[in-house]
Formats: C-alpha cells, sequence, structure tokens
C-alpha cells in the first residue's frame, strides 16, 4: 500500500454538522475529528491503492476476511471456508442477513460480481493483478467469456472459487479491499461514479464529501453488529499540513495527530502535557525511487553510487527516533525478514569512484519529486546536500499527492521520487513481487525496473507451499535487488501517534491504516 508522507497546507473553518446527543457515561456516541492531507483519491475498493483511500474504505466496505490486532487472519463476512486438498478450490458460507447501508441484502452473487468488476479492464483496478490466477481469468479478460468460471454462487450465501494452480497466499490477498464485497450490479452501473456514491456493508456510511474541505463518515444504522461502531462519525478536515494539525491537536480543535519532529523528543518523555502517546511497529519501507529507464539511472552503477552517497544515519536523525536505516526492502518484523542484508553503508568515496566508473566524473543533474510535507523537505533537502558532494546536482520539486500518484505511473517522467510501501500482508511477495517485478509497470512497479532473474526468482517462490523455502527464494531474490538498487533504501518507521485523553481504543496496526470501529470517546464534560 502506497503511503501518502505528507500533508499540504490550508486554514479553514467548516460549518458545524448536527449528530445525535451523547449519553452522559456511555461508551456510545460522540465524533471523532481528524486532520488530512490532500483530497482522499478514492472511496471506490477497486481503485484505491494507498494509505489515504483505505483508510476510509475499510469502513464503508467488508471483506470476507479481514486481520485481527495480531496480524492472524478471521472472518468477516465469510463466517466459515473450506480449502479442497489439491489447495485449488475454495469454498465461503457467507454471514446470513446481512444487508448493504440501503438495507439491500448482500449475497454471494454480489461477491462474485465485485471480484469481475475488479478484473475487468475496463475498471482499472490495480487490484487484478491479485486474482489472476483464478480459474478463467484469461478468457474474461480477452472477452471470450462473459464471466469467470472459477466464481461461482451456488445461493445466497455460499460462493466458490477455483484456481489455476494453488496459491499459498490467496486468503490473504482475499483481506485486501480490493476485493470488498459491493453491491455489484448498482457498481457497474454507475462506473466511475461510484466512488461519489459508495454503499456497503461496513459500519460507516459516506454522509457527505466536499472535496478541499472534509470528509464525513456517519454510523450506519443497518450494520449488523447493533453494538458497534461505538462512534457517531468520523470528521475529517482537509487541506492541513502536519504544523498546522499539531496546532489545532494542542488547541484541541482535532483528536488524533502526528508529532512534529522538533516536539517529539519532549512528548516522547512526559506526553501527559498534551495527551496520549500510541506507539505500534508497523511493516513499511521508505526510499527514494529510481527511475531504471532514465538515463543516467538506467545504469546500476550510477544507481549504487546515489546509494552510498546517502547518510541514512543522518536522515534517520531528522526523525527523532522514528525509525530504523533501511538495509534491505523487506523490513522488520515481516516473515521472511533477513537481518544479514548489508544495504549500504555511507561511503561518499565509493560513490564518487562509480560515477567515474560510469563515466559521469563530472556529476549530473536530476530531479526529486516530494509530495510537500516539512519532514520530506527536509529529507529532500539531506540527500540534495549529500548527493552535491559527490558531484550531483538535485532539484527538489513539492507536488501534491494526486498528482505525484499519477506522474510516477508514467514511464520516463519522474527520475526520483520519495515514497514509503506499508504492506498489504505479511510476506515478502507484496514487497519485492508488487514493487520490483517487471510486469507490475502498470501497476506498483515505479522505478520501471527489470530483471529477468529477478522475475524468475519471484515466480518459482509463488508456487512453493512451504513458507520457510519460499521465504529462502525471496531472500536471494532480495539480494539480487539490493545489489541492481532500483531504490535509495531510508529507513524503516516506527510509528507514534498522539491521541486527546478523550479517545480511547485506538491502536496501531502493523500494517493496516487506522480502524475506528472499535473507537470510543468520553462524553463531553
Amino acid at each position: 500500500m502506497l503511503l501518502a508522507l505528507v500533508l499540504l497546507p490550508a486554514c479553514r473553518r467548516d460549518p458545524p454538522l448536527d449528530w445525535p446527543a451523547r449519553t452522559p457515561g456511555s461508551q456510545r456516541g460522540g465524533v471523532l475529528r481528524l486532520a488530512g492531507a490532500d483530497d482522499v483519491p478514492t472511496l471506490d475498493p477497486a481503485l484505491g491503492y494507498d494509505s489515504r483511500s483505505w483508510t476510509f474504505e475499510q469502513h464503508l466496505f467488508e471483506t470476507l476476511v479481514t486481520y485481527d490486532d495480531a496480524n492472524g487472519l478471521v472472518p468477516l463476512l465469510a463466517e466459515r471456508w473450506d480449502i479442497s486438498e489439491d489447495q485449488r478450490h475454495y469454498r465461503f458460507e457467507l454471514v446470513p442477513n446481512v444487508t448493504f447501508s440501503d438495507g439491500t441484502p448482500l449475497t454471494a452473487a454480489d461477491a462474485v460480481g465485485s471480484l469481475e468488476r475488479v478484473l475487468d479492464p475496463r475498471t482499472r483496478s490495480q487490484g487484478a493483478e491479485y486474482y489472476r490466477g483464478i480459474h478463467g481469468v484469461r478468457d474474461f479478460i480477452a472477452g471470450t467469456a462473459p464471466g469467470v468460471v472459477g466464481l461461482a454462487a451456488p445461493d445466497a450465501t455460499t460462493l466458490t472459487i477455483a484456481l489455476d494452480e494453488p496459491d499459498p497466499l490467496f486468503l490473504e490477498k482475499l483481506a485486501l479491499l480490493f476485493a470488498s464485497v459491493v453491491p455489484a450490479e448498482r457498481a457497474r452501473r454507475l462506473g466511475d461514479d461510484f466512488t461519489d456514491q459508495p454503499l456497503g456493508s461496513g459500519p460507516f456510511v459516506l454522509r457527505e464529501w466536499r472535496r478541499g474541505e472534509r470528509l464525513v463518515l456517519a454510523r450506519n444504522p443497518r450494520y449488523r453488529r447493533p453494538d458497534r461502531p461505538y462512534l457517531d462519525g468520523i470528521v475529517e478536515s482537509t487541506g492541513v499540513n502536519s504544523e498546522l494539525a499539531w496546532l489545532q491537536f494542542l488547541s484541541d480543535e482535532i483528536d488524533v495527530a502526528g508529532i512534529p519532529p522538533a516536539d517529539f523528543p519532549a512528548v516522547r518523555r512526559d506526553p501527559s502535557p498534551v495527551g496520549q502517546l500510541v506507539r505500534g511497529p508497523t511493516l513499511w519501507t521508505t526510499y527514494i525511487g529510481l527511475n531504471c529507464q532514465m538515463p543516467p539511472l538506467d545504469d546500476r552503477r550510477v544507481r549504487q553510487a546515489l546509494n552510498y552517497a546517502v547518510n541514512k544515519e543522518d536522515v534517520v536523525a531528522l526523525l527523532n527516533g522514528r525509525g530504523v536505516p533501511a538495509k534491505g526492502i523487506v523490513p522488520p518484523g515481516m516473515p521472511g525478514y533477513a537481518s544479514d542484508v548489508t544495504g549500504y553503508p555511507y561511503d561518499p568515496e565509493r560513490a564518487r569512484a562509480l560515477l567515474r566508473a560510469a563515466g559521469h566524473e563530472d556529476g549530473f543533474s536530476t530531479e526529486l519529486w516530494t509530495q510537500g510535507s516539512d519532514l520530506d523537505l527536509k529529507i529532500g533537502q539531506k540527500i540534495q546536500h549529500d548527493l552535491s558532494a559527490v558531484g550531483v546536482t538535485m532539484e527538489i520539486k513539492q507536488v501534491a499527492w494526486s498528482s505525484f500518484l499519477e506522474a510516477i505511473r508514467q514511464p520516463r517522467t519522474v527520475p526520483l521520487f520519495d515514497l514509503g510501501w506499508s504492506a498489504d500482508f505479511p510476506d515478502p511477495s507484496n514487497f519485492l513481487d508488487v514493487l520490483f517485478h517487471s510486469g507490475r509497470w502498470d501497476a506498483n512497479n515505479h522505478t520501471f525496473y527489470a530483471n529477468a532473474e529477478f522475475d524468475r526468482l519471484l515466480e518459482h517462490a509463488r508456487t512453493l507451499p512451504d513458507r520457510v523455502a519460499r521465504n529462502r527464494e525471496y531472500l536471494t531474490a532480495e539480494r539480487l535487488l539490493v545489489d541492481d538498487a532500483p531504490v535509495i533504501l531510508l529507513y524503516h518507521p516506527i510509528s507514534y501517534v498522539m491521541l486527546q485523553p478523550r479517545v480511547h481504543g485506538y491502536t496501531i496496526h502493523a500494517f493496516l491504516p487506522a480502524r475506528f470501529t472499535e473507537v470510543w470517546l468520553d462524553p463531553e464534560p
């Protein structure tokens, strides 16, 4: 999942919203106040593939399975399932009597239609890659079959899925928000407008979305769990930079905020004067992407030189203890993580030697695209300083999140870009395969990296049912990737969030965006 690392500045007051009265002493009620960055790119689960979209989509829609706080798979819309001995056939029994938020029954046919919608080339879903192993997908994509024959709904609460080959991660892929069950016919009819009129079975519904101003969710009155959610609603004001958000938090205008680097040491020592400090592990890697199709970055020696030129310890120092230097792309805590991947220690002399060997003794000029927060800018300026020391001149271009996403997906357009990737599911393939396989140029391989041997290792690893053997193959692939250097590895973040004292039940998940179904607020005094 792409991480929106920045916020864009703005300052405005939104008109008030009417909410139900709170019951004193009750956990139920109240509105969680957030401040965001750019507008959420989309509320269509077939299209969103970034932290901003997923934060809100996961409260509007539900998948067959999901993750608990310990990163284990648990039932959601599917109350149970069976997997055949050959690992190719799945049978799901859905929770009975579930409805969408408008009261329409949710059926297994909607689950079939939802997956077919993701797989339909006209939808342009980046999630389609995860489900191409379902039997019949090739004919469906080619237009020679009206549907995917491997998807079937024998009755309203039974879904069957047949795969061409065993996929040891298929349940994890069904937990991705791409596989959310939507009212399939309605979504097809609305097409691109579904993002403005989303309809799901989740704990909240979209009440208001005024782009550039605010996004408002309200409790779903038809949610199948009558005791959840606790909140009446969630309001996110749009266009608030990180510094302004912190000031709003200190003046009790919002309930959740990140902590500016300058304030973090004091807050970590004693958060009580400000609020509650919540810490959580993350399966997350931050890096500078290098466009491997744009000269001189198409030369591995140049990419390696840039890695040696950047002092990652200095970059981490800008975080004031909220990260560790990255030596590989797979983050600590991820199954298959290897601490002996050496990465690139700071070595400007070696960087200069590599540049000379590549024919750039006098350096070259390039450009870093960043999304514009103060922290991102400081990191960009630090990298700019380090590269200048080895003869590379780098300009910094600040771009809004939506424009940034669009640009990095275009070949030979953005030479360097700052980005982070948080795991969609706990497996090395979600970093190595999703971000760097040459078949992902139309999805999340924004570096346009291509290496046939790397691809072969990934494709072989996918077929291995044994996790230990699979992780061993992924480690071989990661070592090859690090040597090829399609990114400048920066750091693995450690997540800290400040909460107002009235907020309860907020936790940081290792790889999912913040979930608000269990959050509750003290009543107003």
